[in-house]
C-alpha cells in the first residue's frame, strides 16, 4: 500500500477525533437476524475458506493467525483462527457481525481494500491505533462474479514478528483457490471423475486428489503399499502420503505428467515390490487442472524374471572376459618370462642386465594397470556422492584438458546452460568420465585442427541432464557402436578397451546411462544422462 493512502486514513481518523492510545470502537454491527442472513448468503464461501484457513494454519503451525471473510460493506461475517490470536482480536472488538470501517476502526485493512479495490498491507505502525502496532495485517478483496455475485474481503492478522512478504501472494492466491473450488463444487465434476476410473482393478494401485490435493479416493493395493486405511486418509492431503506426496504435486502444482516409471515400493510380509508408477493430470472441458491421478502396476514378476536373464548373462560375459584376460595377460607374461630366462642362461654384464630389468619391469608396470583397469570395469568403487554445481565439474575438466587439446592441436570449446544444476554425483569418477571421453574425441582427429565441444543441456521431459562430448573426427561404424562398452573391444592399435567400460560403469552407478551419436561426415557424439527427479526411496 503506497505511503500517501495510509497518511490520509491516519490523518482522517484524526479529524474523525479518533485517539491512537485508545481501543477501537466498533459502533456499527450487525443485528443477529441480520448477520445470520449474511452467513446463510455466504454459506458456499464461509465453507471453502474454513477448508483453506485450516491447511494454511496447519502449515504454518506455530504462527498465530487470523482469516476473516467481510461483505462488501465490511461486516465480518466469519473468521477462523488459534484460540490465542482470536482471544487478542476479541480484545481488539474483532468479533463477527462488526463493521471495519475507518470512523470506527481506524486505519484498517479491509475498509482499504474496499476502497481502492486492491490487496493491501499494513505493517505495525501502519496502523492508526497503537494497539496494533504489534501486528501486520493483510487484507484481498473478491468479486465472485459467476458465483452469485458474492463481494467482500477475505483478510488475515498476525503478529508483526511472523510477518513475511509471501504472506500477502499467499493470501491472493488463497482467495483465487478459494474461487475456483467454489467453481469445481457447483459443477460437481468428482462424479465424473470416478465414472471415467476404474479403481480396484487386481493388480493397480490408484489415488485420486482434487485440485487442493485433499485425497478423494484411495484403493485396495495402495492401502497394502501405505498400510494406511481408505477410511483414515479420504480427505486429507497427499502430503501426508510420504511415498506419493512428490508426484501427486508436481502434477496439482506444475501439471507434470509421469509414464511408466519404475519404482521399488514396500509391500506385505517384508517383501518388496517392483511396480511401474503413472502420475497424470485430471482436466476439466477447458483443459484446467482438476484433479490428480497415481497409477502404479506391479511388475515384480516380470523383473525377477529379467533379473535371472541378467544372471544368465553374466556368467556367459564371465566367460568371454576370462578369455580376454588369459589374451591380454599372456603377451607381457611371455616376455617377462623371455628376458628372465636370458639372464639366468646368458648372464649378460651388468649394462645389458640393467636393460633386460628395466623392460621386465615396463611390463608389469603396464600388467598391474591392466589388471587395475579391469578390478575398477568389473566392480567399480561405490560413488561417493555430494552435491555439486555440474558446471564446476564440466569447467574444472575442460580447464585440466586444455593443455592436452594445445598439443593435439584440437580447440576445446563449452555450451553450459545458464541455470546452474546442483547434482548428487562423484566429482572424481565424473570427471574421469569426462577426460576418457574427451582423449577419445582428441585421438579421432588424428590430424589436429578438430573441434571438441561438451554441451550441458536440462532435459525436463526425462527428469535428467545430459553431458555431450561431440567431435568432428573420423566417426565410429554401427557395427563398432554395437560393441563399443564391451570389455577389450578397441579401435586403437595400442588400446586394452576397457577405458569406455568403466565409463559405462561408473554412469550406470549413478543410475545414468550414456549412448552414441556416429556418423562419417559430422563425427561423434557421446550423450552422458544423470537423473535429476526425486525418486521413491532413492531406488531409481
Amino acid at each position: 500500500m503506497e505511503a500517501h493512502y495510509i497518511g490520509e486514513s491516519k490523518k482522517r481518523c484524526q479529524e474523525a477525533g479518533l485517539q491512537a492510545n485508545q481501543l477501537p470502537f466498533p459502533r456499527n454491527r450487525l443485528h443477529v437476524h441480520e448477520l445470520l442472513e449474511r452467513k446463510h448468503k455466504f454459506a458456499e464461501a464461509i465453507s471453502v475458506m474454513d477448508f483453506f484457513s485450516d491447511k494454511t494454519t496447519k502449515l504454518l503451525e506455530g504462527t498465530p493467525i487470523l482469516i476473516t471473510l467481510t461483505d462488501d460493506l465490511g461486516y465480518i461475517i466469519s473468521f477462523f483462527g488459534n484460540e490465542s490470536i482470536r482471544e487478542s482480536a476479541a480484545q481488539l472488538g474483532i468479533q463477527e457481525g462488526i463493521r471495519f470501517i475507518e470512523r470506527d476502526m481506524g486505519t484498517n485493512v479491509v475498509d482499504m481494500a474496499l476502497q481502492h479495490k486492491m490487496p493491501v498491507e499494513l505493517l505495525g505502525t501502519d496502523h492508526f491505533h497503537t494497539h496494533l502496532h504489534t501486528t501486520a495485517c493483510y487484507c484481498v478483496p473478491f468479486d465472485f462474479a459467476d458465483i452469485g455475485g458474492l463481494t467482500g474481503t477475505v483478510s488475515m492478522m498476525t503478529l508483526l514478528d511472523f510477518h513475511s512478504k509471501f504472506a500477502l501472494p499467499l493470501l491472493i492466491n488463497m482467495v483465487d483457490s478459494m474461487e475456483r473450488e467454489m467453481v469445481l463444487r457447483r459443477k460437481n465434476r468428482n462424479q465424473n471423475i470416478l465414472n471415467h476410473m476404474t479403481l480396484n482393478t487386481v493388480n493397480n494401485g490408484i489415488i485420486i486428489a482434487d485440485k487442493t490435493g485433499s485425497i478423494i479416493e484411495f484403493n485396495q493395493l495402495i492401502e497394502k503399499v501405505t498400510q494406511r486405511k481408505r477410511e483414515d486418509v479420504i480427505g486429507t492431503s497427499v502430503l501426508t502420503i510420504d511415498l506419493f506426496a512428490p508426484y501427486m504435486l508436481g502434477v496439482l502444482n506444475h501439471g507434470d505428467r509421469i509414464e511408466n516409471r519404475e519404482c521399488t515400493l514396500p509391500s506385505s510380509s517384508n517383501k518388496r515390490m517392483t511396480c511401474l508408477l503413472d502420475a497424470i493430470p485430471i482436466v476439466d472441458d477447458n483443459q484446467e487442472i482438476i484433479g490428480a491421478y497415481l497409477q502404479i502396476r506391479d511388475i515384480t514378476d516380470r523383473t525377477m524374471l529379467e533379473q535371472q536373464i541378467i544372471m544368465y548373462e553374466k556368467f556367459s560375459a564371465i566367460g568371454k572376459l576370462a578369455a580376454g584376460i588369459a589374451h591380454e595377460i599372456r603377451n607381457p607374461l611371455t616376455s617377462v618370462m623371455g628376458f628372465i630366462q636370458l639372464l639366468r642362461e646368458k648372464k649378460p654384464n651388468a649394462d645389458i642386465t640393467a636393460r633386460y630389468l628395466e623392460i621386465v619391469f615396463n611390463e608389469l608396470l603396464d600388467l598391474k594397470k591392466m589388471v587395475s583397469d579391469f578390478v575398477l570395469m568389473a566392480k567399480p568403487s561405490s560413488p561417493e556422492k555430494k552435491e555439486h554445481v555440474l558446471q564446476k565439474v564440466i569447467e574444472d575438466t575442460v580447464q585440466f584438458m586444455t593443455s592436452e587439446a594445445n598439443l593435439k592441436n584440437a580447440i576445446l570449446t563449452t555450451n553450459l546452460c545458464a541455470s546452474l544444476i546442483l547434482i548428487s554425483i562423484d566429482a572424481n569418477q565424473i570427471k574421469q568420465v569426462l577426460i576418457n571421453l574427451i582423449q577419445n574425441a582428441f585421438e579421432a582427429m588424428p590430424e589436429g585442427g578438430g573441434e571438441v565441444e561438451i554441451r550441458l543441456t536440462p532435459n525436463v521431459d526425462e527428469h535428467c541432464v545430459e553431458i555431450s562430448i561431440s567431435d568432428n573426427g573420423v566417426g565410429i561404424s554401427e557395427k563398432q557402436i554395437n560393441e563399443i562398452f564391451n570389455p577389450f573391444f578397441t579401435t586403437k592399435e595400442n588400446g586394452l578397451g576397457l577405458g569406455l567400460s568403466i565409463c559405462y560403469r561408473i554412469i550406470e552407478s549413478h543410475n545414468g546411462n550414456i549412448h552414441i551419436k556416429s556418423n562419417a561426415e559430422h563425427g561423434t557424439q557421446f550423450i552422458v544422462s544423470l537423473p535429476l527427479a526425486y525418486d521413491i526411496q532413492n531406488d531409481h
